[in-house]
């Protein structure tokens, strides 16, 4: 039975291992993608996104924004395939020299854009490549009408992906230092601190709100009108704890896993109380079109940021490493490109960004709460309790079989005679009940089935 137990730890602890590992510094990431030495392709991302999303809302050039996304998207993810090479990196990278601030400075600052040519000449050649396949003499004449639409389905791609980057963030975050994890506080304690956590975070968060939409409202007034939000955050987490009840069961059993489910249950459970937030406001409050753009800014940096942590950490052991911190900038700015299209294309087609909106922090949402089950489920099902027991059940029959007498027949010859003569008797003793079922041991007080069904 201890070498079950030691085979279960190792299993889990190699899972929680490699979650610890992937714990790429988000702090450097952020550093590598605002260095000053490629901040020009930040700045025209953020010139050229708002230009061809105003140009979006026009019907005669919707067409025109998509193809335009489109292509700098692929341009820049093109870019970033190339940047291992010497030349290509020069191109799109400012020197020291050039780096450092000019006496002149709009001409310094000009200049500075010179590393944008070559994307901009790779997503002008992508663009005429489209137009030429698409237009009414080429290949697939009139598709083009099709590229809003399909950059438009996109957008639930990239909420899914925020949401499953997040949680692999958080389950990074959570692992880390889980060796060093001495005696926890019970499950019950974990659970009432992220319902506690999730109720003060909302609380805040939604009064403040309340209290930025009217200025004239008290305080009071504004804790008041936030307790119908509070009580739909509880509902939701309280949904979602049940829903994985059984595994955080089975983490409460060992002291690291217990430790990484309650951690990494409230981070998650964090980030859904801000979602749920924003879907409140936009349907409860009147936030300005100002507001829900910002927000829809800070949307897309997140899901760009912890789209590139992922994919970086994915490939941080492997050969090949698709994302680098050299090309890490640019591949965020193709994912952001194809973002920023993808609102741009949807708010065309609903006429109000807020509808947008809440079909992604929705998505989002669900994407969490699914992907917050399935990582607990990889973990916990990896240590394979069901095997575990199996075997304590099997070992408690067969020390219950070694208490009891052995009866053996005086004479041996008789009852092999007479079962000769009598074959069919024994199958009809009524004696034995062959179809009792052998009853689980107890842990902890846990009742435990032969296997437990763990999704």
């Amino acid at each position: 039975m201890a070498d079950v137990e030691l085979s279960n730890e190792v299993s889990s602890d190699a899972i929680l291992r490699e979650y610890e590992n992937q714990n790429v510094s988000m702090v450097k990431l952020v550093k590598t993608l605002l260095s000053t030495a490629t901040m020009p392709h930040v700045v025209m991302i953020v010139i050229a996104s708002t230009v061809f999303y105003l140009l979006a809302g026009l019907n005669s050039l919707t067409v025109f924004s998509s193809m335009a996304f489109t292509s700098l998207a692929v341009a820049y993810a093109i870019t970033a395939l190339l940047s291992n090479n010497r030349v290509v990196k020069q191109m799109i990278t400012l020197d020291e020299i050039s780096s450092e601030t000019d006496q002149y400075l709009l001409k310094s600052t000009v200049k500075k854009f010179k590393i944008c040519l070559f994307p901009l000449a790779v997503a002008a050649g992508v663009f005429f490549i489209i137009n030429t396949l698409t237009g009414e003499n080429g290949i697939l004449p009139g598709s083009s009408d099709l590229i809003p639409t399909a950059l438009g389905m996109l957008f639930i791609l990239w909420s899914i992906i925020q949401g499953s980057s997040f949680s692999q963030w958080a389950s990074s975050n959570s692992a880390h230092n889980f060796q060093k994890v001495g005696k926890t506080g019970g499950l019950k304690l974990s659970i009432l601190t992220t319902i506690l956590a999730t109720i003060v975070f909302g609380l805040f968060l939604s009064t403040l709100f309340y209290q930025l939409n009217d200025f004239d409202r008290t305080v009071a007034d504004s804790l008041l009108a936030s307790i119908p939000f509070i009580i739909t955050v509880l509902i939701v987490t309280g949904a979602s704890l049940a829903y994985s009840r059984k595994l955080k069961i089975l983490a409460s059993m060992k002291p690291s896993l217990q430790h990484f489910s309650g951690k990494f249950s409230m981070i998650c459970h964090l980030f859904i109380t801000w979602h749920l937030l924003t879907i409140w406001r936009q349907n409860f409050l009147d936030p300005s079109s100002f507001q829900v753009f910002l927000e829809e800014i800070v949307l897309m940096i997140f899901t760009v940021l912890f789209a590139i942590w992922s994919m970086t950490s994915k490939s941080y052991k492997s050969n090949f490493r698709l994302i680098t911190e050299d090309n890490a900038l640019t591949w965020g700015l193709s994912f952001g490109y194809a973002y920023a299209g993808s609102v741009a294309m949807l708010t065309s087609f609903f006429d109000d960004i807020k509808t947008v909106m809440l079909i992604g922090h929705c998505l989002v949402v669900l994407t969490v709460l699914i992907m917050h089950k399935i990582i607990l489920s990889k973990i916990i099902g990896t240590d394979n309790y069901s095997i575990t027991v199996r075997r304590i059940t099997s070992s408690q029959n067969e020390e219950n079989s070694a208490s009891q007498p052995n009866i053996l027949p005086e004479n041996p010859q008789h009852v092999s005679l007479s079962i000769d003569n009598d074959s069919d008797v024994w199958q009809e003793d009524d004696d034995v009940d062959w179809e009792t079922e052998e009853s689980g041991p107890e842990i902890d007080g846990v009742e435990w089935e032969e296997t437990i069904d763990i999704d």
